[in-house]
């Protein structure tokens, strides 16, 4: 797996598909699908770890979250918290990281 984050509108979608071409597994706007198993009760790390094993070579898009106020709302809180988890154990899983700024991805793992 590949795991491409920053914040939003920085131009991560555009890099990959430029970088990886039309064939790429891509995963775009994962921070999304993190509110989305949260409303479902799901584990978002536990259903990350499922989809590495069953899609070894997607490239993941997420926004990052957590750099910014801390929400007042507590459901928002705990979805800024869940995806920077999520996003911490999709860099262990992955075998690249990039962090996307300006459209310029710079690779930190």
């Amino acid at each position: 797996m590949k795991l491409y984050f920053g914040g939003a509108w920085q131009g991560k979608e555009t890099l990959v598909r430029k970088t990886h071409g039309p064939e790429a597994k891509i995963l775009p706007a994962y921070h999304l699908r993190v509110r989305e198993q949260l409303r479902e009760g799901q584990d978002p790390v536990k259903e990350l770890e499922r989809l590495v094993k069953e899609e070894p070579e997607l490239i993941l898009i997420c926004d990052e979250v957590g750099c910014g106020i801390v929400p007042a709302e507590a459901e928002e809180e705990r979805y800024r918290e869940a995806v920077g988890r999520t996003l911490c154990r999709a860099a262990e899983l992955s075998d690249e990281v990039f962090r996307v700024q300006c459209g310029i991805g710079i690779r930190i793992k």
